[in-house]
């Protein structure tokens, strides 16, 4: 549907004698390093019989590419740059009808590797806050003509800037202002230095400097510093205060409880207090007294025999007693032993 419509156009437009301005670009980019490949592509109509390149807005093609199995674009392939290769770029093409087009926009083809590195520095810290003026400096001692500022994998062209020659420092510089920064200027720059004769080739690139711009003022970084720092003070306070009031109430409850069983024993009759005392002395006293017992009985007794005549006893109870010119008849005896303590 799209190339219909686009054919269609093309085709309204060719009818008012007007052919459409083509495209062009630089694959993988328009800053080559010098010696690797790039394709310069220009892509017009299918109606387009021949495409032709021009460099340096020359009257004559650079070269010149027949589109293949009806495409609409055609590229121009350099195998390895060199410092010839930089310039400036335009593209057109002819209709079936030997029909010339108008040229593309410019494209700039940058060769770099030809000089030494540059050197990239920033602000003290490279953590900035969103609001604040910053500036990158660039500068060298290889070349004099303009610096050029490149933010890795950012839309916008490099910047230019052209360098002063700084005698205290004999060096050749460039300031690129930046500020007032936001989140959007964080990311990676390299800085290239130039010729003035020569201005699409550049320097080899200076190292990465990273830019992580944060979104709070200085002041609410500070603040925020400040705050934590005292909360973890007042936790820490809180946390031996504590500590401190523990072990205090676990020290007087010990206290209260040995002072409650003092008041406790002071409390009690005396009766009860005498009878536990006089219990404990028993107690004592017990087995002192089995003592005693135990060696009394391990002792030798004296024995004592009693004669007891039972007859007689019962006789004498019974009957009046009798004359003493009577005699009694010989009556049994029994002993019985009796033990003296």
């Amino acid at each position: 549907m799209a190339d219909s419509t686009t054919t269609l156009t093309f085709i309204v437009l060719l009818g008012l004698g007007v052919v459409p301005k083509p495209s062009i670009w630089a694959d993988p980019g328009p800053i080559v390093t010098k010696g690797s490949p790039v394709t310069i592509w220009c892509q017009g109509s299918l109606q387009a019989s021949a495409y032709l390149l021009y460099k340096e807005r020359g009257s004559e093609p650079w070269e010149t590419r027949i589109p293949q199995n009806s495409s609409n674009k055609a590229g121009f392939l350099i195998g390895a740059t060199t410092t010839s290769h930089a310039g400036l770029y335009q593209c057109a093409y002819y209709t079936t009808g030997n029909i010339p087009s108008e040229w593309s926009d410019p494209l700039f083809l940058v060769v770099t590797g030809e000089y030494s590195a540059p050197s990239l520095s920033a602000p003290p810290s490279l953590v900035v806050a969103s609001g604040e003026n910053v500036s990158l400096s660039c500068s060298s001692n290889f070349t004099s003509g303009p610096f050029h500022l490149l933010k890795e994998g950012g839309a916008d062209p490099p910047r230019r800037m052209e360098a002063e020659w700084r005698i205290h420092t004999r060096r050749w510089w460039a300031i690129f202002p930046l500020g007032p920064v936001s989140t959007s200027h964080g990311g990676i720059y390299r800085c290239y230095g130039s010729s003035s004769s020569y201005l699409n080739v550049w320097s080899q690139p200076s190292d990465p400097l990273e830019l992580v711009v944060s979104g709070l003022q200085w002041y609410l970084i500070v603040l925020i510093g400040v705050s934590v720092a005292l909360v973890l003070l007042l936790s820490l306070f809180l946390f031996l205060r504590f500590r401190l009031q523990s072990k205090g109430r676990t020290s007087v409850a010990a206290a209260s409880e040995q002072e409650d069983r003092g008041l406790q024993k002071s409390s009690r009759p005396a009766a009860e207090v005498q009878e536990e005392s006089l219990y404990t002395v028993a107690e004592d006293t017990q087995p002192e007294r089995d003592r005693q017992l135990d060696s009394r009985a391990e002792e030798p007794q004296e024995v004592t025999y009693a004669q007891l005549k039972p007859l007689t006893l019962s006789q004498e109870s019974s009957a009046p007693p009798s004359s003493p010119s009577e005699e009694s008849p010989e009556e049994p005896s029994m002993y019985a032993a009796l033990a003296r303590h």
